[in-house]
């Protein structure tokens, strides 16, 4: 019985964890795609003020 409840524990525990990584990682690269949209919009605006 305590290996059937330690496995399930363990399988929940997993299973956070990788809702946690998904979560983290969805958050990296969508502040990766704004941070880079905003360093692109920044170019383009000096540009086109310079010319």
């Amino acid at each position: 019985m305590q290996f059937v409840f330690n496995a399930i524990k363990n399988m929940f525990l997993d299973l956070y964890s990788m809702v946690r990584g998904f979560t983290y990682g969805f958050l990296l690269v969508g502040l990766f795609i704004l941070v880079v949209g905003a360093l692109i919009y920044g170019v383009l605006y000096l540009k086109n003020i310079v010319l």
